[in-house]
């Protein structure tokens, strides 16, 4: 694993919790989305170190009973490959651990160099993992590769300069040997009938000549180890062995390659279960429409298709049954096929179309259509119905791609954003758009934001919150979105930041308060039980008007403070915890509640229960999204939802994605949960609350 979920695992060796905070929000600052823990007992220490993965060690050099360099011993002989920095606090003291064994020693008040060291021992870091990584995986590779040369029909060697260097044993068959010692170092021409040298040579010669061409065949008189003779053909090619360039030879027997020709390369370029394109053939066909939009002669798009949840399906149904959904699955997706596009199998639940147009509009409607296809298909095995559902990623196929992987890799990506958003979706992958300065970034952000203040073109999406504990309750969260001139909309992760830059926080805050009060008055109406969880920002902590501004807001519509939940996130409670403290104070006398999000991300989750008085915790999305396939992240949730109903407070889990996540969250004893697999963010308050059966 090169880096997980882009989440910095970060290990402090500190006494200092609050010191320890101050070091989490500088590289949160830096960009790093930041899961900590602090330690400061040997023993604890050495069963973290042991029994979990870390990103960087930071020690500071006045802990008593963990010198650091026992700690760096300690990671040494753990056997960790964990880049750590020594944090003191004199600058005299620089010169005592120069040879500790750590990767640099910085004054625990100089942030910046923090921040440039840990993101230069992380990139090391990562590129070392990536490079184990792609060792192992050349290594299996080599394997695979090696087995199916000794399995294969056909007769296989290597040759490099004309000298045998690896032979299969269809071609120790073939050719009358029984070790591959014995053919080892044999010169190619020896084993061809003396009448065909001239021609061979000369085949051979133009071939080796030309080090990128395509095969080249012969048709040639062979000579078996006991003397006799057949005729063969004699196919060449290029390849590389243990990074030499050498001639792979293949030799089909003559009396054989006529008739079974035909039937090989059928094996050879379909997948035996489908029929369809096997993965080498796919990328062959990929990599030829790629050399053509190179070539300036028409673009593509690829699709990257895959049943979603089918792991859990096989584990329904059984491997056999399974077999059949997949081969009815590719006979679905060759009829609804047009000319022109071509269909692969490329893994086992993994199909891939390359639809011959670089329109996108047509191509998104290629992938709906495949969609709604595989959306149609409904099996019925051992009385259970089973019904399938897919997620469809979509790479252009454009001179600009570097190659076939390339665009595989973006149209994975992109089939990923999907599942994350719950799955049965269609997601393009987007290329960054070009850079601009700064300067100019933020005069076009404040332009759009004044825009969406003004104009109303901000808009409220609203995603449920469904209780599996506990008194039902009618939740949304409020979530804002941004139509920008362009005509697309875009979420907070594009304009937050920006508006953060300039200050216009509260005042976004107070459209959509207002907005979303207006929106519940109304709704209320029919459905009086309804709440809204409603963002607040650090900057709205800090505006001295803003709960007079709310009651005037609320009393204007005839609307109970109970009827809103505020929340904010928990680092910026913590960094604002006496701000924080007193609006929270002042909103519980007009009747709302608050929540934390994004708890957990804090080292020490207790202190802000304890410091905050909030009836609602958001567990942290990132801990929820890969619970059911992380152990980690499952023992996080579980420590969460333990501490919560300790506190008396009632706790939520975000990120819902998938069905065995919310089973196991309802097993955990977590009271609400929100996510893309419950439904997701809508324009429209149209969740049946009554109808859920979670």
């Amino acid at each position: 694993m090169a880096r997980a979920e882009g989440i910095l695992r970060l290990l402090i060796v500190d006494d200092s919790l609050t010191d320890a905070d101050g070091v989490i929000n500088s590289l949160r600052s830096a960009g790093h989305a930041v899961r900590a823990a602090r330690e400061d007992r040997p023993a604890e220490l050495e069963q973290l170190l042991a029994t979990q993965t870390w990103d960087l060690l930071l020690c500071r050099d006045n802990v008593a009973n963990l010198a650091p360099t026992d700690v760096v011993s300690l990671v040494q002989r753990l056997g960790k490959d964990l880049p750590s920095i020594i944090l003191i606090n004199d600058k005299a003291e620089e010169s005592r651990f120069y040879d500790a064994g750590v990767q640099d020693i910085i004054e625990f008040s100089d942030t910046r160099r923090l921040q440039f060291a840990a993101n230069r021992e992380l990139n090391s870091l990562f590129a070392r993992r990536l490079g184990r990584r792609n060792e192992r995986a050349l290594r299996e590779s080599e394997k695979r590769s090696r087995s199916l040369l000794e399995s294969s029909r056909d007769a296989v060697a290597y040759m490099h300069e004309g000298m045998h260097i690896y032979v299969n044993q269809a071609y120790l068959t073939l050719f009358g040997y029984e070790e591959p010692e014995d053919i080892d170092g044999l010169p190619m021409l020896d084993l061809i009938a003396s009448d065909d040298h001239h021609k061979f040579k000369a085949v051979f010669r133009e071939f080796a000549e030309q080090s990128e061409s395509a095969p080249v065949t012969v048709v040639a008189a062979c000579v078996r180890a006991d003397g006799t003779g057949f005729s063969a053909k004699i196919e060449f090619s290029h390849a590389r062995v243990e990074g030499e360039d050498c001639t792979q030879v293949v030799i089909r027997d003559d009396a054989t390659f006529n008739v079974d020709d035909s039937q090989l390369k059928l094996l050879r370029d379909h997948d035996l279960l489908t029929g369809l394109y096997n993965r080498k053939r796919f990328m062959d066909e990929l990599e030829k429409t790629a050399f053509q939009a190179v070539e300036g002669n028409s673009d593509a798009e690829l699709l990257y298709l895959v049943l979603d949840e089918f792991q859990s399906i096989k584990e329904q149904v059984g491997l056999g049954t399974s077999d059949v959904i997949i081969k009815s699955v590719a006979d679905l997706l060759r009829k609804n096929l047009r000319e022109g596009e071509i269909l692969g199998r490329y893994g086992d639940q993994i199909f891939t179309i390359i639809v011959p147009s670089h329109d996108d509009n047509l191509v998104d409607e290629r992938a709906a259509s495949y969609q709604q296809v595989i959306t149609d298909y409904v099996s019925h095995v051992n009385g259970k119905t089973i019904d399938l559902r897919c997620s469809i990623g979509i790479s252009r196929i454009t001179e600009s791609q570097p190659s076939a992987e390339a665009v595989l890799e973006n149209a994975d990506k992109a089939c990923t954003q999907a599942q994350r958003g719950g799955g049965n979706q269609v997601a393009r992958f987007q290329t960054n758009e070009p850079e601009v300065s700064e300067e100019h970034t933020i005069e076009q952000w404040e332009k759009r934001i004044q825009r969406g203040l003004h104009e109303n073109k901000f808009l409220l999406h609203y995603q449920p919150i469904v209780t599996l504990h506990g008194e039902e309750q009618e939740f949304y969260e409020v979530l804002l979105r941004l139509e920008l001139i362009e005509g697309r909309l875009t979420g907070p992760d594009e304009f937050i930041k920006p508006a953060v830059e300039l200050k216009m926080m509260t005042e976004i805050d107070k459209w959509v308060i207002r907005s979303a009060v207006e929106t519940l008055t109304e709704h209320r109406a029919q459905f009086p039980r309804t709440r809204f969880f409603v963002k607040l920002s650090e900057q709205t902590l800090h505006a001295p008007e803003f709960v007079d501004w709310l009651k005037a807001t609320l009393n204007a519509h005839k609307l109970n403070g109970n009827a809103l939940i505020f929340e904010i996130s928990e680092t910026v409670a913590i960094d604002n915890l006496d701000q924080a403290q007193q609006v929270i104070a002042m909103l519980k006398e007009i009747g709302c509640e608050f929540g934390l999000e994004h708890f957990g991300s804090g080292v020490d989750f207790s202190n802000s229960l304890s410091s905050l008085n909030v009836d609602y915790v958001k567990i942290n999305g990132t801990f929820v999204e890969n619970m059911a396939r992380d152990n980690e992240n499952q023992a996080a949730v579980k420590a969460i939802i333990e501490m919560t109903k300790q506190a008396g407070k009632r706790c939520i889990a975000e990120f819902v994605s998938d069905a065995n996540s919310l089973a196991l969250l309802w097993r955990l004893g977590v009271d609400h949960a929100q996510g893309y697999y419950i439904q997701e963010p809508s324009e429209k308050l149209d969740y049946d609350f009554e109808d859920d059966d979670f």
